[in-house]
């Protein structure tokens, strides 16, 4: 047993304590995962909804691989789902800038390049009523700029893959947002 001295700063720093823990456990029931696979009262989980969009075409290469990302990132590999209630139309497009010169001799040493979406989620058979939601991201990624050709073109398709797998992440974490705030859709 303590002594009556020792046992009131015990007692002090517990009735401190207790507030903080009592508020912890009232709202330990309150949080969910985003990417709950459960169902909640408002309808299937949110992998079920973001896996219920076909992702449409998108021209060039780079909006290929994009593509591509965006329907593994939303579907979990099992491809684009054709017949979808929702469809997504994209424009991606990549910038580069130099981000250092060197001062002597006047050449670039370092190149960042950036890929840009807007995004567009429309449901399917009602394209004319406009798109439900919509959004843009961008990402970039630096490369360092050598004077062989070949090896700049290389590095910067490197940087636009990189970037663009970063921006398909984005763009998914856009769309579980809005089904989150939307839980009828």
């Amino acid at each position: 047993m303590l002594s009556p001295d020792r046992a009131a700063p015990a007692r002090r720093s517990f009735l401190r304590l207790a507030p903080v823990l009592a508020l912890g456990l009232a709202l330990g029931g309150c949080f969910q995962p985003m990417y709950a696979t459960g169902t909640t009262e408002a309808g299937p989980g949110l992998k079920d909804k973001l896996s219920n969009i076909e992702v449409v075409r998108i021209e060039g290469e780079l909006g290929n691989e994009f593509r591509n990302d965006l329907i593994f990132d939303l579907t979990g590999g099992a491809g684009n789902p054709a017949g979808a209630p929702y469809k997504l139309f994209m424009k991606v497009k990549s910038t580069s800038t130099y981000a250092i010169v060197n001062t002597s001799s006047g050449l670039p040493e370092a190149k960042v390049v950036r890929v840009s979406a807007e995004w567009q989620l429309m449901r399917t058979g009602e394209e004319s009523k406009g798109p439900v939601t919509k959004g843009s991201a961008a990402a970039s990624a630096s490369i360092d700029v050598s004077q062989q050709r070949f090896a700049n073109y290389s590095a910067t398709r490197d940087a636009e893959k990189r970037a663009g797998g970063t921006l398909a992440e984005m763009v998914k974490s856009q769309l579980a947002a809005y089904f989150v705030k939307q839980p009828g859709s």
